[in-house]
């Protein structure tokens, strides 16, 4: 049985207005030319204080140049010339909320609604800032996911292309209930994650839970059951930037016998990555302790430590969005023909857009294509395969995930994914496509 690694996610992404297609242009433009532009703005705005028009462009131009306090000065000015604009009121309640100052950003935030005639979109921007400027000043957050439904596989037990395998160095043919097989089974998903926030610093405990069970219909001896906790501090380093240290515990239960227990720790550091996105860094180590079983005999050999280097990141470039990670596995096994280091990297494309719902609500979709490799090499050759061949795989990965939103915080998820492993040991070589279906919950 492979090993597996679970990565739950929990992101808010709230659009700024000030960050509209004229923004995202201006952003494009050379940094000469930006400046440039910059400078005759202030200097038009300083001849002529009262030209709204010329301070919302300078404010416009200077958020996006992440000069928050020059934005908010025009904007504020904006108001002293005419107090009842609902639109700049929104915009300083944005720009207070990047600075982290939630009372001053509540405050323009609920002025910009306080008419009866503000603009529905305006009504709907302020009211999604404030639930998040709610959910920020509360001394805890909670977030849950929940996933459930039917997975088919084209090779449910994991089983070789071929019939013809390596045996003590000697080809072997296999016997036929060892091929692969198709085969569907249930399965539930659960993420929780907790945190309890210590001072406004940005300090915080955190608690991570992540739960996953699969039911076979038939290789029941497939049957999985998953549970691992992470916990232990954040430090915050500034506004955008986190250090966290943390305990991990694992256990894993595998046709209903007790499969793997595991210890280890944690460091992980999150940062921006200038105006393209946010990345975190992390390396783990676990001491793993398998057990034997009737249906596998011989799992305590891969008893061991795994230790695990990883960078998480999710990047924007203009409206294209990507997910990546890269990482690195040392795996210390008892016996070392259960000892690798693997190299893996996966990017994923979330595109999201808006569909009419059955009551004629929009509701959100989002389609993200997926691909990854990996590159695996043992330290010594298994003499009951080949005792001359030192094991080398291959994988490569492509599929995608459909989310949609079906009522606010429910919907379904569909995953397909085609995997090739390419060994060069016959016993390794395989092909597995999946496809799951099932609904969502996230709270």
């Amino acid at each position: 049985m492979k090993g597996f690694s679970t990565i739950v996610a929990a992101a808010f992404v709230l659009a700024a207005p000030l960050s509209t297609d004229n923004a995202r242009a201006v952003a494009q433009t050379p940094a000469a030319v930006v400046k440039d532009s910059y400078d005759a703005l202030f200097q038009q705005m300083f001849q002529n204080p009262s030209n709204l028009e010329v301070s919302f462009k300078f404010a416009e131009l200077a958020a996006v140049r992440g000069d928050y306090e020059a934005a908010i000065g025009a904007l504020e000015r904006m108001l002293f010339f005419n107090p009842n604009l609902p639109r700049v009121k929104l915009e300083l309640g944005v720009l207070y909320f990047k600075l982290g100052s939630w009372d001053l950003a509540r405050s323009y935030l609920q002025d910009a609604i306080k008419g009866s005639d503000v603009p529905n979109d305006i009504r709907a921007q302020v009211n999604a800032y404030l639930a998040e400027i709610a959910r920020r000043q509360a001394p805890y957050e909670f977030a849950v996911f929940a996933h459930a439904g039917a997975r088919w596989q084209s090779n449910a037990n994991i089983g070789p292309d071929g019939l013809i395998v390596r045996a003590i160095g000697q080809d072997a043919i296999l016997n036929d209930k060892f091929a692969r097989a198709p085969d569907w089974n249930w399965f539930q998903v659960a993420a929780m994650h907790y945190i309890h926030k210590i001072n406004k610093r940005g300090d915080a405990f955190e608690v991570v839970f992540t739960g996953y069970a699969s039911q076979q219909h038939r290789f029941t001896q497939f049957d999985l059951g998953i549970v691992e906790a992470t916990a232990g501090p954040r430090i915050a380093i500034d506004q955008k930037a986190s250090f966290k240290i943390y305990g991990i515990g694992t256990g894993v239960m595998l046709a209903h016998h007790k499969y793997i227990e595991s210890g280890g720790a944690g460091f992980s550091i999150r940062g921006p990555l200038g105006s393209f996105g946010l990345a975190e860094g992390y390396i783990e180590h676990r001491h793993r302790r398998f057990f034997d079983s009737d249906e596998f005999p011989t799992a305590s050999e891969q008893t061991g430590n795994l230790t695990t280097a990883a960078i998480n990141a999710e990047l924007r470039f203009g409206v294209v969005r990507l997910t990546t990670r890269v990482g690195f596995d040392r795996n210390n096994a008892r016996f070392d023909y259960n000892s690798y280091d693997r190299w893996s990297a996966d990017v994923g494309l979330p595109m999201e857009f808006s569909v009419p719902g059955f009551d004629g609500a929009p509701r959100q979709v989002v389609v993200t294509p997926t691909a990854g490799y990996s590159d695996t090499r043992y330290d010594e050759p298994n003499w009951i395969v080949d005792p001359f061949v030192f094991r080398k795989d291959r994988e490569a990965r492509v599929g995608g995930i459909i989310d949609v939103q079906l009522y606010q915080n429910y919907g379904l998820r569909t995953t397909i994914t085609h995997t090739w492993i390419d060994s060069n040991l016959p016993n390794y070589d395989l092909k597995n496509f999946t496809v799951a279906f099932g609904p969502t919950a996230r709270f």
